[in-house]
């Protein structure tokens, strides 16, 4: 039996999982044309998309697995007076917050239409019933 609540626990992760895959890729695009690779550790890291879901009592949570050095990419200080100043990439707050602003929390408010509704409910229906 295929309930609204599964429907929407259904969209919810395809557009979290669809998102979070972008953000990956965005990241390995901008990481392999303006850095260079020393020991490989990122670009594996931002290769494997590691990442884990939580659902539970209609709460969905997902749990990205961050690589350190990553988060310090986007700054570079200066010798003389050692201000922060931006660097030629920004690989991790413009991207993530980015793309989850502008496409995936908007997918989840305005992209739940009927239509939608409907085709997730086709596709559960088929996949519980051969």
């Amino acid at each position: 039996m295929v309930t609204e609540s599964l429907i929407r626990k259904k969209f919810v992760h395809e557009t979290m999982t669809e998102g979070i895959n972008k953000i990956f890729s965005e990241q390995q695009r901008i990481f392999s044309s303006r850095f260079n690779s020393r020991t490989g550790r990122l670009e594996t890291f931002l290769s494997s998309h590691s990442f884990d879901r939580q659902i539970s009592d209609g709460r969905y949570s997902v749990f990205i697995h961050l690589y350190a050095h990553l988060r310090f990419l986007d700054m570079q200080y200066r010798r003389q007076d050692l201000s922060p100043r931006p660097k030629k990439a920004n690989i991790y707050n413009k991207v993530v917050w980015g793309i989850l602003f502008r496409e995936v929390f908007p997918e989840l408010r305005y992209g739940f239409t009927d239509e939608v509704r409907q085709q997730l409910r086709d596709q559960l229906q088929s996949a519980l019933n051969p």
